[in-house]
């Protein structure tokens, strides 16, 4: 499962690799804050509750420096550890498909991948202060039927890799068959809501050419 996942996250000779988005700075620097917060109050704590079960005053600070030594290293390991999962996340993005790499744990990895001709509709979406401020957001590609939709939350700059997306699934498209592209509709009028496909209309102008011959053909009879 590990060496296919692996696999997956490569780029074929025959793709064209466009970007690989990996996740903004801000998420795992608000992890930093929220464990400094954590370590300091619960240092803290234990400074001013052990003279209360310690009676000599130098014992309970050769204590509190014992467990401060402790946190601050149980602390600065628990964030190498989060670094190193919080940055291999990341999306990779060709001309053909959207791969997702999810890493949860040390031992607990996904990785996706979605072809761009499945792709229903991609949103950039940005909420906060900070969203704004330090541009990232979530990328949420949208996807039809049964298949998995793709949520990639502090991803810098959402806007600009989902234009990607967009473009790459409209040259996609365009490199189709015309049978496999659904027929675009185009409205000739408005008021009695008259509506003709792109294939109505090649079928009228077909009809009117064959008409034509058929016409020219009796007239030299």
């Amino acid at each position: 499962m590990h060496s296919r996942s692996k696999i997956m996250e490569q780029v074929d000779p025959d793709e064209v690799k466009l970007a690989e988005v990996s996740k903004h700075p801000i998420g795992i620097i608000l992890l930093y804050v929220q464990a400094s917060v954590g370590m300091t109050l619960a240092v803290g704590l234990s400074y001013f509750l052990l003279p209360l079960v310690v009676t000599d005053t130098d014992t309970a600070f050769f204590y509190g420096n014992i467990f401060m030594a402790i946190a601050v290293t149980i602390s600065f390991v628990i964030a190498l550890i989060a670094t190193h999962i919080y940055r291999e996340n990341r999306l990779v993005l060709t001309d053909r498909n959207i791969t997702q790499v999810l890493q949860y744990g040390l031992f607990n990895r996904k990785v996706s991948q979605l072809n761009v001709n499945n792709v229903e509709d991609v949103t950039a979406q940005q909420q906060g202060v900070l969203a704004t401020m330090f541009n990232f957001g979530t990328l949420k590609v949208e996807t039809a039927g049964e298949q998995v939709n793709f949520n990639f939350n502090y991803c810098p700059n959402p806007g600009f890799y989902a234009k990607i997306i967009l473009d790459a699934r409209e040259k996609m498209l365009g490199q189709m068959a015309p049978d496999h592209v659904a027929a675009p509709q185009i409205t000739l009028n408005q008021n009695n809501g008259t509506v003709i496909t792109a294939k109505t209309m090649n079928d009228a102008v077909k009809d009117l050419g064959a008409e034509t011959i058929k016409r020219a053909t009796s007239s030299k009879e």
